[in-house]
């Protein structure tokens, strides 16, 4: 599993969805990159997808779906069902995100969090791809 960077728009999104009563995403999505991109304080859902390059060659028809686990010390997972893709081109992987969105490489919605993996990994095409993902929110220590 990876932690994840929250950039403005995602923490923004937590606290109007639980503060404030705004309209929470239906559900939320995993996207890969191929890019060798740091997340940033400013990145979003409109400009992700070209900042860290979206990886759009794989089977599935859309964003896999990320279903989390209920929450349990200030954390959950989607280890009971893990987002996969299905590569239809030989790509390297350096980042995952969770998105609003479900299109590949939609720029609306929210980004909610982002990782870069500490180094990419090539893989031909035909590799199935299962990203475990992992949210946690904790105090500073």
């Amino acid at each position: 599993t990876m932690t994840i960077f929250y950039p403005a728009e995602g923490r923004n999104h937590i606290w109007a969805v639980t503060l404030r009563g705004a309209t929470q995403a239906p559900e939320w999505r995993v996207a890969m990159f191929e890019g060798d991109y740091t997340p940033q304080e400013d990145d979003t859902a409109a400009n992700i997808v070209a900042r860290a390059t979206e990886i759009i060659a794989y089977s599935e028809s859309t964003r896999p779906i990320f279903t989390e686990s209920a929450a349990s010390s200030g954390a959950s997972d989607n280890t009971g069902a893990l987002a996969q893709f299905t590569l239809t081109a030989e790509k390297t992987v350096r980042a995952f995100a969770i998105v609003s969105s479900a299109g590949k490489g939609s720029t609306t919605g929210v980004l909610l969090a982002i990782q870069k993996l500490a180094s990419g990994s090539t893989y031909p095409a035909g590799t199935v791809i299962r990203v475990p993902v992992l949210l946690t929110l904790s105090n500073p220590v």
